[in-house]
């Protein structure tokens, strides 16, 4: 399925936070964040909520892994993918149930054409953050490149059902559920 108009904004929510402010990643507050965000219907509050749950993300227990994501997330923004992988890997190594951490990487190996690693990752973060939209929307956008619409459809769903402010998703789950032959239930 060629790229259109929507894929810009979902990997903007895979991208995003790349110069946040931090706060731990296993911060209690996220539980009141995503309870705000699911009932929110205010669009500039909305957004101010998705970016402090991505700042709260990004933020790694100590001085050095918050040293290591920033590098990595640099590299990435600089293009410097193999740099980037390699950086995320060893945070990863570092702190294996830092969520956001595989996170970069799977967006870094989707950025490099490596879907079958992107998927890997992903499965990792919404094993340790459930909750995590980017990585959903991110599983969708892949399912949807590889030619797998009820997959990404699917995906695509799960980031709604965690933050239902992802702009043009549901007129694009519509498609692909049209494009599978699946009626939405």
């Amino acid at each position: 399925m060629p790229r259109s108009r929507w894929f810009a904004p979902l990997l903007a929510v895979l991208l995003m936070s790349a110069e946040a402010a931090m706060a731990t990643q296993k911060d209690p507050a996220l539980d009141g964040l995503f309870q705000r965000l699911t009932t929110i219907d205010d669009p500039v509050a909305a957004a101010a909520l998705q970016q402090t749950i991505w700042e709260t993300w990004i933020k790694a227990d100590t001085a050095e892994l918050d040293a290591l994501m920033r590098q990595g997330m640099v590299q990435m923004a600089r293009q410097r993918l193999d740099d980037a992988v390699e950086t995320f890997s060893q945070l990863i190594d570092k702190a294996p149930d830092f969520a956001e951490a595989w996170n970069k990487r799977a967006t870094v190996h989707f950025l490099r054409g490596d879907m079958a690693a992107s998927v890997a990752d992903i499965q990792r973060t919404v094993a340790l953050e459930p909750r995590h939209f980017g990585a959903w929307s991110g599983l969708g956008m892949i399912m949807a490149e590889l030619g797998r619409p009820a997959e990404a459809a699917k995906a695509y769903e799960e980031a709604l059902k965690h933050n239902p402010h992802i702009e043009g998703l549901r007129e694009h789950i519509e498609k692909l559920r049209a494009a599978s032959g699946e009626r939405k239930t």
